[in-house]
């Protein structure tokens, strides 16, 4: 009879431990991996915050708890290495913005927590901060413990990274020298997606200068564009160049000739 309940005992343990495997297995983000667009509450406002929210951005997210020795060390670097820096640079090389989401792991159900989290917030200038207290997103990219960080392509038309795309994850800070340049890395190589190029047409209104057409495009110029010309579209020769943000413009092409010429736009190098 004792060997037998040993037995019932050791089976049912490996049943759940293969059951936990499974389900964590299954559920665990590493870099690579597509992040479900998630929902969390604003810890200022009450309000929900999805991950969609952030859509053209590059998100970079800190899970921290107002006693962590380690969030301690880990805020303030954060706060210059990452947020003030890609503020002034204006976002990553290729000009993608760079979001950075605080979560909050400590509950606020007692008053002296709420009253700590509240004092970490503003000491570092966390904005916004979202709810996690039980863990449910943490647990998707840590076991336990804190900081947590994640980083993660929201720009949905990037040529080399996927939208939602987890590029970068680490859990804990192991001492107080940062991995700056490891997060920097994984939010610099996002590209972002080459600019379309507007469609020409001739404008409703002409010019009144012989040898000069005037043409606009259906919406303004995202990023400077070479002009190209041609009589019979096999030749094309470089004209000028259609600066940034413009709508219509005044195209020389010399007297008599608009009428056989072509016009194209290419990206500029």
């Amino acid at each position: 009879m004792r060997t037998t309940h040993i037995q019932l005992r050791t089976l049912a343990t490996a049943l759940w431990l293969l059951g936990s495997a499974s389900v964590w297995g299954q559920s665990r983000y590493v870099a690579g991996d597509i992040v479900d667009n998630f929902t969390l509450t604003d810890r200022a406002t009450g309000n929900p915050v999805r991950l969609s929210d952030f859509t053209g951005s590059i998100v970079f997210l800190e899970w921290f708890a107002h006693w962590c020795p380690f969030c301690v060390a880990a805020a303030p670097q954060v706060d210059s290495g990452i947020v003030d820096h890609y503020r002034s640079q204006g976002g990553n090389p290729a000009g993608i913005p760079v979001v950075h989401i605080a979560l909050n792991l400590q509950s606020d159900t007692q008053q002296r927590d709420r009253t700590a989290t509240t004092t970490f917030v503003q000491r570092y200038g966390f904005d916004p901060v979202l709810q996690d207290t039980q863990r449910v997103l943490a647990r998707r990219f840590a076991d336990s413990g804190q900081p947590i960080f994640a980083i993660i392509n929201g720009v949905t038309n990037s040529p080399n990274a996927r939208p939602w795309e987890l590029l970068y994850t680490l859990q804990n800070y192991g001492s107080t020298q940062s991995p700056i340049a490891q997060f920097r890395t994984a939010i610099d190589r996002v590209q972002a997606a080459p600019p379309s190029i507007p469609a020409l047409r001739v404008a409703s209104e002409r010019s009144s200068t012989p040898g000069v057409l005037r043409i606009e495009l259906d919406a303004d110029a995202q990023a400077n564009f070479g002009i190209e010309v041609s009589d019979d579209l096999l030749r094309w020769t470089p004209h000028s160049t259609l600066p940034k943000g413009t709508r219509t413009l005044n195209l020389s092409l010399g007297t008599g000739t608009e009428s056989s010429r072509f016009i194209r736009l290419t990206p500029a190098p």
